[in-house]
C-alpha cells in the first residue's frame, strides 16, 4: 500500500494556526503515548517511523507494528468507548506527528467525503489486520512464523537470496519471542539445510 496523503503542508498549517492541530517532533526511542493514556487526538505521521510496543511481565518488548510516514495513530481509539492506548507508542526514529483535535476530525468528516472514507477504511483495515495477527501469533510456532516471514521476504525481493531488512533483535520483538529463541531456531533451520545464513544475508532452500 502506498503512502497515504492526508493534507498538503499549507492546509495543515492552517489547522495549526487555528489552534485545531499541533505538529510535534519526537526523538528516536522517545515515548509518545504510554499504555493506558487517554486518546484525545488523531495523529498523522508527517515524517519518520513510529512503533506500537507492549512490554510483558518479564521485560520483553513486543513490537506489534511499525508505522511510517502517511500512516495514522489512534484512528480506532478516538471515538471508542474505551479510548485508552492498549500499548505504548514509541518513536522508532526521529519523527514528526500532526495531532488533530477530536473536534477537527468531526468537522473534516462532515465536510469531506474523502476524509470520512479514509478514516473508515483505516478502521476496517486495522480490524482485519488485528484479527490476522492474533490468529498467526496464537496458532503458529516460532519455526512456522520464521519460515513464513522468510518466504514473504523472498517473494518481495524476488530471490531466494534475501537480506533481512531489520535486526534479529527487532525480528524477535515483532514476533513476540525472545531474541535467543529466534537465534536458536534460525540455527536449527541452518543445520537442517533449510537456510544458509551469514549475518543479515540468508539463502532460502525451500522448494
Amino acid at each position: 500500500m502506498g503512502k497515504r496523503v492526508w493534507f498538503d503542508k499549507d492546509r495543515y498549517e492552517i489547522f495549526i494556526n487555528q489552534g485545531k492541530a499541533k505538529l510535534t517532533k519526537y526523538s528516536k526511542d522517545e515515548i509518545i503515548f504510554v499504555q493506558g493514556e487517554e486518546c484525545k487526538t488523531l495523529d498523522i505521521i508527517v515524517e519518520g517511523f513510529v512503533s506500537l510496543q507492549n512490554l510483558d511481565e518479564e521485560g520483553r518488548v513486543f513490537k506489534a507494528q511499525v508505522l511510517k510516514e502517511g500512516d495514522s495513530l489512534a484512528t480506532t481509539l478516538l471515538f471508542a468507548t474505551n479510548n485508552t492506548y492498549p500499548m505504548q507508542v514509541v518513536a522508532h526514529s526521529n519523527c514528526s506527528i500532526l495531532h488533530l483535535k477530536k473536534e477537527l476530525v468531526l468537522e473534516l468528516c462532515e465536510q469531506s467525503r474523502d476524509f470520512l472514507v479514509a478514516v473508515i477504511s483505516i478502521i476496517s483495515d486495522r480490524a482485519h489486520m488485528l484479527g490476522t495477527m492474533v490468529n498467526r501469533i496464537s496458532t503458529l510456532s516460532l519455526r512456522e512464523n520464521l519460515i513464513n516471514y522468510l518466504s514473504k521476504l523472498s517473494k518481495e525481493q524476488q530471490s531466494n537470496q534475501i537480506t533481512l531488512p531489520i535486526t534479529k533483535k527487532e525480528l524477535a520483538e515483532r514476533m513476540g519471542f525472545a531474541r535467543t529463541s529466534v537465534s536458536r531456531e534460525l540455527a536449527k533451520l541452518r543445520d537442517e539445510k533449510i537456510i544458509s545464513m551469514k549475518g543479515k544475508n540468508i539463502i532460502l532452500h525451500l522448494k
